[in-house]
Protein backbone atom coordinates (compact mmCIF):
# COMPACT_ATOMS: atom_id res chain seq x y z
CA UNK A 1 0.00 0.00 0.00
CA UNK A 2 2.85 2.21 0.32
CA UNK A 3 4.25 1.17 -2.63
CA UNK A 4 0.45 2.23 -4.07
CA UNK A 5 0.88 5.53 -2.61
CA UNK A 6 4.79 6.44 -3.57
CA UNK A 7 3.68 5.73 -7.18
CA UNK A 8 0.86 8.02 -7.08
CA UNK A 9 2.68 11.20 -5.90
CA UNK A 10 5.66 10.23 -7.65
CA UNK A 11 2.95 9.81 -10.88
CA UNK A 12 1.08 13.01 -9.91
CA UNK A 13 4.65 15.16 -9.68
CA UNK A 14 5.53 13.26 -12.51
CA UNK A 15 2.84 15.04 -14.46
CA UNK A 16 3.91 18.35 -13.20
CA UNK A 17 7.24 18.19 -14.75
CA UNK A 18 6.07 16.45 -17.99
CA UNK A 19 4.16 19.49 -18.82
CA UNK A 20 6.52 21.40 -17.94
CA UNK A 21 8.91 19.44 -20.05
CA UNK A 22 6.90 20.19 -22.98
CA UNK A 23 7.16 23.66 -22.79
CA UNK A 24 11.09 23.84 -22.61
CA UNK A 25 11.76 20.96 -24.99
CA UNK A 26 8.46 21.64 -27.80
CA UNK A 27 5.36 19.27 -27.50
CA UNK A 28 5.74 15.43 -26.85
CA UNK A 29 3.68 13.33 -28.69
CA UNK A 30 2.23 10.40 -27.04
CA UNK A 31 2.66 6.86 -27.74
CA UNK A 32 -0.01 5.05 -29.32
CA UNK A 33 -2.23 3.12 -26.14
CA UNK A 34 -1.17 6.59 -24.16
CA UNK A 35 -3.07 8.69 -26.42
CA UNK A 36 -6.74 7.05 -26.13
CA UNK A 37 -6.29 7.87 -22.29
CA UNK A 38 -5.77 11.03 -22.94
CA UNK A 39 -8.53 11.78 -25.00
CA UNK A 40 -10.67 10.11 -21.85
CA UNK A 41 -12.40 13.46 -20.47
CA UNK A 42 -11.48 11.81 -16.94
CA UNK A 43 -7.62 12.99 -18.28
CA UNK A 44 -8.62 16.71 -17.83
CA UNK A 45 -6.72 18.93 -19.94
CA UNK A 46 -3.15 17.98 -19.18
CA UNK A 47 -4.00 14.86 -21.12
CA UNK A 48 -2.30 12.78 -18.71
CA UNK A 49 -3.82 8.98 -18.79
CA UNK A 50 -1.24 7.34 -17.14
CA UNK A 51 -2.93 7.60 -13.96
CA UNK A 52 -6.34 6.35 -15.14
CA UNK A 53 -4.86 3.31 -16.63
CA UNK A 54 -3.24 2.58 -13.31
CA UNK A 55 -6.62 3.41 -11.60
CA UNK A 56 -8.29 0.60 -14.20
CA UNK A 57 -5.60 -1.96 -13.42
CA UNK A 58 -6.17 -1.86 -9.81
CA UNK A 59 -9.52 -2.12 -10.36
CA UNK A 60 -9.39 -5.38 -12.54
CA UNK A 61 -7.10 -7.16 -10.09
CA UNK A 62 -9.48 -6.56 -7.49
CA UNK A 63 -12.58 -8.13 -9.67
CA UNK A 64 -10.62 -10.55 -10.73
CA UNK A 65 -9.23 -11.79 -6.82
CA UNK A 66 -13.29 -11.34 -6.62
CA UNK A 67 -13.74 -14.30 -9.22
CA UNK A 68 -10.94 -16.06 -7.90
CA UNK A 69 -12.24 -16.32 -4.29
CA UNK A 70 -16.14 -17.02 -5.42
CA UNK A 71 -14.49 -20.29 -7.92
CA UNK A 72 -12.04 -21.23 -4.64
CA UNK A 73 -15.94 -21.29 -2.70
CA UNK A 74 -17.29 -23.20 -5.28
CA UNK A 75 -14.17 -25.61 -5.42
CA UNK A 76 -14.17 -26.00 -2.02
CA UNK A 77 -18.14 -26.97 -1.77
CA UNK A 78 -17.91 -29.51 -4.50
CA UNK A 79 -15.01 -30.73 -3.00
CA UNK A 80 -16.68 -30.88 0.38
CA UNK A 81 -19.66 -32.59 -1.09
CA UNK A 82 -17.79 -35.63 -2.90
CA UNK A 83 -15.41 -35.87 -0.18
CA UNK A 84 -17.37 -38.75 1.75
CA UNK A 85 -15.49 -39.37 5.01
CA UNK A 86 -12.03 -38.57 3.54
CA UNK A 87 -10.60 -36.42 6.19
CA UNK A 88 -7.82 -35.58 4.26
CA UNK A 89 -10.05 -33.72 2.29
CA UNK A 90 -11.83 -32.03 4.65
CA UNK A 91 -8.91 -30.35 5.86
CA UNK A 92 -7.62 -29.29 2.67
CA UNK A 93 -11.23 -27.98 2.11
CA UNK A 94 -10.70 -26.14 5.29
CA UNK A 95 -7.19 -24.90 4.05
CA UNK A 96 -9.17 -23.59 0.93
CA UNK A 97 -11.66 -21.84 2.60
CA UNK A 98 -9.43 -20.12 5.33
CA UNK A 99 -7.11 -19.03 2.46
CA UNK A 100 -9.81 -17.68 0.20
CA UNK A 101 -11.43 -15.42 3.59
CA UNK A 102 -7.63 -14.46 4.06
CA UNK A 103 -7.69 -13.03 0.62
CA UNK A 104 -11.09 -11.35 0.21
CA UNK A 105 -10.13 -9.55 3.70
CA UNK A 106 -6.84 -8.71 1.75
CA UNK A 107 -8.56 -6.67 -0.94
CA UNK A 108 -10.97 -5.60 1.54
CA UNK A 109 -8.24 -4.22 3.75
CA UNK A 110 -6.21 -3.02 0.58
CA UNK A 111 -9.62 -0.39 -0.25
CA UNK A 112 -9.89 0.40 3.25
CA UNK A 113 -6.33 1.41 3.99
CA UNK A 114 -6.38 3.42 -0.03
CA UNK A 115 -9.41 5.17 1.42
CA UNK A 116 -7.81 6.06 4.81
CA UNK A 117 -4.39 7.22 3.62
CA UNK A 118 -6.30 9.04 0.68
CA UNK A 119 -8.20 10.97 3.27
CA UNK A 120 -5.35 11.71 5.63
CA UNK A 121 -3.05 12.86 3.05
CA UNK A 122 -5.46 14.07 0.02
CA UNK A 123 -8.38 15.40 2.04
CA UNK A 124 -10.59 12.91 -0.19
CA UNK A 125 -10.99 9.05 0.53
CA UNK A 126 -10.89 8.11 -2.96
CA UNK A 127 -7.96 9.83 -4.64
CA UNK A 128 -5.70 7.07 -4.90
CA UNK A 129 -9.16 4.80 -6.49
CA UNK A 130 -9.94 7.13 -8.65
CA UNK A 131 -7.42 10.42 -8.68
CA UNK A 132 -7.95 13.54 -10.04
CA UNK A 133 -5.17 14.67 -12.64
CA UNK A 134 -3.71 18.47 -11.92
CA UNK A 135 -2.39 20.59 -14.09
CA UNK A 136 0.40 22.58 -13.79
CA UNK A 137 -0.37 25.19 -16.46
CA UNK A 138 -4.06 27.02 -15.12
CA UNK A 139 -6.68 27.53 -17.57
CA UNK A 140 -7.57 30.91 -19.23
Amino acid sequence: MIFSLSLTLALMFGAVQTVLAQSVFGPIDAPAGVAELNADERAGESGIGLLIFISNMIKLASIVAGVWVMFNFITAGFTYITAGDDSGAISKIGAKLSLSVSGLLLIVAAYTIAGIIGLIVFGNPTYIINPDIPTAIPAP
